[in-house]
């Protein structure tokens, strides 16, 4: 492949790239397509983050783990080798995983909901050497405390929260104060690359906007599902951020946070 390093090598921390488990990747191939192009970008970092919502994406951690080694196998072929690539969850703040996490904090070999046992050993995959996970909320109903309760849950269980595309979220856009509230217990915000690049509602975008330009935002990413309609954006976020707010502010969202929650490098 003979690619030339980037100036800066980019990082995606939500992306669902692994096939056969969600409504991201549709098969192997497609998923090793969209691997490629995020590599063509700029990408060195990618955490893919398989959708785990209760009664919508139920794939069990054993068949997750099986496809995600099957593109750890295929990269061993590939000349990307300075490519990193983790795994974990898009966890959606519901009871489920809220029992999930208690039992994660307790250490409990099993939990059950609703009449299913779960290992929540299996179930909970952080990442990186700050153990971060990634917590999904309603885009269609004001959750009023969920950030700082599923935060604080998250914390305790000894995890670092990252809050998903925290620009779609009724209360954030009504009030993006409240987002503070959870950093201060521990969590990371993140925001689509889509949504800073105006691709989305105008909501969406303008709060997605708002959080950068007000502090509250830490980390951008893809948010990729495929290369036709929501494909990898991390080169034209990158240029985007720098434009509009400075190569420092690009880099911290696109590289430095992700970095020091990943490697624990400032």
């Amino acid at each position: 492949m003979m690619r030339r390093s980037p100036d800066i090598k980019l990082a995606d921390m939500h992306c669902h790239i692994v096939p056969y488990v969600d409504d991201g990747a549709s098969d192997l191939e497609e998923a090793k397509r969209i691997i490629i192009e995020e590599y063509e970008q700029g990408v060195r970092l990618i955490v893919m983050t398989v959708h785990f919502k209760h009664g919508s994406f139920d794939t069990p951690a054993a068949k997750v783990k099986k496809h995600f080694d099957s593109l750890l196998k295929w990269l061993d072929t590939t000349d990307m080798t300075d490519l990193d690539v983790y795994v974990t969850r898009e966890y959606y703040c519901d009871k489920r995983l809220a029992l999930l996490l208690d039992g994660y904090a307790r250490g409990k070999d099993k939990v059950v909901y609703e009449d299913i046992t779960y290992v929540p050993e299996e179930e909970i995959l952080p990442f990186g050497g700050h153990r971060c996970i990634l917590l999904e909320f309603s885009s269609g109903r004001k959750q009023m405390k969920a950030f700082e309760a599923f935060t604080r849950l998250a914390v305790h269980a000894g995890l670092t929260p990252i809050i998903a595309h925290a620009e779609r979220y009724p209360m954030v856009q009504e009030n993006p104060e409240i987002l503070r509230v959870a950093r201060k217990y521990g969590a990371y915000i993140q925001v689509n690359g889509d949504a800073i690049l105006g691709k989305d509602l105008k909501r969406v975008c303008d709060t997605a906007r708002n959080l950068i330009k007000s502090d509250i935002a830490d980390i951008v990413s893809s948010d990729s599902h495929d290369l036709e309609v929501r494909s990898p954006n991390l080169k034209k976020s990158n240029g985007f951020l720098k434009s509009k707010f400075g190569n420092e502010v690009a880099n911290l969202l696109l590289h430095d946070n992700a970095y020091y929650l990943v490697y624990d490098q400032e």
